[in-house]
């Protein structure tokens, strides 16, 4: 009994067969391709008022699949404009059945040299926004000649671009492979892009890819990704050999909109990372917002390497484009390339960038052992990166943080020596573009302590320049400007300080203070070098001192005539070492140097004024850190009491005395016959103004020819009586 029920059940699918078979025979002889593609191009015309050309006849194989060819063709844009999208070959995967009624409903999609291009208008409408609507019922007067159900879809060798007229920018995706899993009610699949981005501003080259596993939902549409993870690497926005990946372990689609619990992303380039922690994402009505975004550094910088974290809460306007950045805080840690101790900074900050109009503003706050920073930031341009600050710095020792955050201490009274093989690198300039005012209540920087000091800065092509610096230093007024370039290490340094206390100036600058009264310096400095070594051995420039109510510190004069007499008598050299206590009244020295390779030379060094007129020049060696001065020494005014019948006879008398030696360990020697030098210090050429040429006179007697003016004089360190 069991095989006659068997029995049918074999004649039933036999039968079943024979139709079936006999069914695809008569479609593959009545199939009419071009009919269906003058179907679809009429659907097109009608449905989408596009224009969809194919060039040829669509075809069917049967084997080893049923499969409908479909030739080169393309899909224009709304009323026929420009091309939306191509392809050089597609192959579909259709349904029997509905075949037989000539309708095509398709499971599988395969394309070949895909090309297709997106545009959003000026007033923000997609050129697929028709496309992407849901169909409007036709109360059953058509029916659609092509349909989708459970398709899965391959792309090979495909192209995108995307213009934005809005913003202006525009991207484009080649090169680019993509396949996925079922896309159909409840399917779950996994799906996988692949390609080159580039893009023109900013300058952006990246091979990138992206995979994730997806769960549909009743109607079709994304219900749920898992694992997502996106990964960039190449040239991003304008930085070489950089790698931009993103991961979400879950992304909810709701209809509120998108949930996370986390995501992160990551930006490396050269050993250096970035990383931000996104918790508790949510995304929807063109708006999402994170309970706490983490922000990871470890980044190096022209100080040292940066390292640490900061956390806040964020949130993303869509229809403004704007990132909104509130109640950041955290700490970071600032290593020095030299064996160094970590500097830890307390930051706090918030800020908003507008990406609709490539900006932003913010405030921050930075607070380090050394210092405390408070101001506004600004980023005037997003692509490439250009930043803007305004802070105020309370305090910084500058020479602490360099000296390992120890305060230096000087041995017997001298400054210490600088490290001569100290590396100075400026490539750390080379693509910053930042324009700002850094403003300190007091500044120590090189032995020197600045008062309410102000210094706008810009850094633009791997320079940076700082014109318009004011100061009080040491109760005198001072003006500066620097410049720094990356290419060659070269430094451009010119100043001008005013009424400064001497003593006081020479205390910091060289551990002793080799003057006292008041002084005005002008120097206009340059150089270039690898170290601090190599860039006082190349200094070249020009520098001039004035110095009113002058003393001499550490000699005196009086006393060395006293021990030289029997010498001067004698016409014999004499030398004498410099006394702790002991000081000589100069009245006001007046000198002018010519610096190159590190060497400055005077020839009009003059004191006058006092007891003593002095005159005479030398040189003093900024890189040995030695000098040689040559001048004549005048008794003019012989002092008062016992001293005086001994001094008498020299009154007047010009006698040669050289000063040589290490800074601060410098020997006086009296030289008779030494001979200074008579030629004038050579100065930095000055181009004299071109007279204006004399106009031609209308009638005799002839005009005479007009003056010539003066050149233009250099500034005068002798100004600000």
């Amino acid at each position: 009994m069991y095989f006659k029920y068997l029995r049918y059940l074999a004649f039933a699918l036999g039968g079943l067969c024979t139709v079936v078979a006999a069914g695809a025979l008569f479609l593959y002889a009545t199939f009419d391709g071009a009919r269906l593609a003058a179907e679809l191009s009429h659907f097109a015309k009608q449905r989408h008022q596009r224009s969809l050309r194919l060039e040829g006849p669509l075809e069917l194989s049967m084997f080893p699949r049923l499969m409908l060819h479909v030739p080169r063709g393309s899909l224009s844009g709304r009323a026929g404009e420009g091309e939306l999208l191509a392809f050089e070959r597609a192959a579909l995967g259709v349904r029997l059945m509905p075949l037989l009624t000539h309708r095509v409903v398709v499971d599988r999609v395969e394309l070949d040299g895909l090309r297709v291009a997106l545009l959003r208008d000026r007033d923000g409408k997609l050129n697929v926004a028709d496309l992407l609507d849901p169909p409007a019922a036709d109360n059953g007067k058509g029916v659609e000649p092509l349909a989708f159900a459970a398709a899965s879809l391959a792309v090979r060798n495909g192209a995108l671009t995307w213009n934005d007229e809005a913003t202006g920018r525009a991207l484009a995706l080649s090169e680019f492979e993509l396949t996925s899993g079922r896309l159909a009610a409840l399917a779950e699949g996994y799906a996988e892009l692949s390609g080159r981005l580039t893009q023109a501003s900013p300058g952006t080259d990246a091979r990138f890819t992206l995979e994730a596993s997806y769960r549909l939902g009743p109607e079709g549409k994304p219900a749920q990704l898992d694992g997502v993870r996106v990964v960039l690497r190449g040239q991003l926005a304008g930085q070489p050999d950089a790698e931009l990946g993103a991961s979400i372990p879950r992304l909810t689609f709701t209809a509120e909109g998108l949930l996370a619990d986390s995501a992160e992303v990551t930006f490396k380039q050269a050993g250096q990372q970035l990383r931000a922690r996104l918790a508790g994402l949510k995304a929807g009505a063109g708006v999402w917002a994170a309970q706490r975004l983490s922000t990871e550094l470890d980044w190096r910088t022209p100080f040292g390497r940066l390292a640490g974290s900061v956390a806040g809460g964020a949130s993303w306007r869509e229809e403004g484009r704007q990132l909104d950045l509130s109640g950041h805080s955290g700490e970071l840690a600032l290593t020095p390339e030299a064996a160094s101790p970590v500097r830890k900074i307390a930051v706090r900050g918030d800020g908003r960038i507008d990406f609709a109009r490539g900006s932003g503003v913010g405030k921050i706050e930075l607070t380090h052992e050394l210092g405390h920073l408070q101001g506004s930031w600004s980023v005037p341009r997003l692509a490439p990166l250009a930043l803007g600050v305004d802070v105020d710095v309370e305090s910084f020792d500058l020479d602490r943080q360099m000296a390992n955050g120890k305060a230096q201490k000087n041995r017997k009274g001298e400054a210490a020596a600088a490290d001569d093989a100290a590396p100075v690198d400026l490539s750390g300039l080379r693509g910053l573009d930042i324009d700002g005012v850094i403003r300190f209540g007091s500044l120590k920087a090189g032995g020197l302590k600045l008062d309410k000091l102000r210094v706008p800065l810009a850094v633009h092509d791997g320079r940076l320049v700082s014109t318009g610096q004011t100061a009080t230093l040491y109760g005198g007024a001072f003006e500066g400007s620097l410049s720094l370039a990356a290419d060659g290490n070269k430094v451009v340094w010119r100043a001008y300080l005013q009424n400064a206390d001497a003593a006081a100036l020479g205390r910091d600058l060289f551990g002793t203070a080799p003057f006292a009264g008041t002084t005005n310096i002008f120097v206009d400095l340059s150089s270039a070098g690898a170290t601090r070594g190599q860039l006082r051995a190349d200094m070249a420039g020009l520098a001039r001192v004035r110095l009113r109510g002058g003393t001499l510190q550490g000699f005196d004069l009086l006393a060395a005539l006293k021990e030289w007499r029997p010498a001067i008598q004698a016409r014999q050299a004499a030398a004498r070492r410099p006394g702790g206590g002991e000081t000589s009244a100069l009245g006001e020295l007046t000198a002018s140097f010519t610096i190159e390779r590190g060497v400055a030379r005077s020839t009009d060094l003059k004191a006058q004024g006092g007891p003593f007129a002095i005159a005479g020049g030398g040189s003093v060696d900024l890189a040995g850190r030695r000098l040689d001065l040559l001048s004549r020494v005048s008794l003019l005014v012989p002092p008062a009491g016992t001293d005086a019948a001994l001094l008498a006879g020299l009154r007047g008398v010009a006698l040669p005395v050289r000063v040589r030696g290490p800074f601060g360990q410098a020997e006086w020697r009296l030289e008779p016959g030494a001979q200074l030098a008579t030629s004038p210090a050579p100065a930095r050429p000055v181009l004299p103004v071109q007279p204006r040429p004399a106009p031609k006179p209308a009638a005799k007697p002839v005009a005479k020819p007009a003056t010539k003016p003066a050149a233009a004089p250099e500034p005068s360190a002798e100004g600000g009586e």
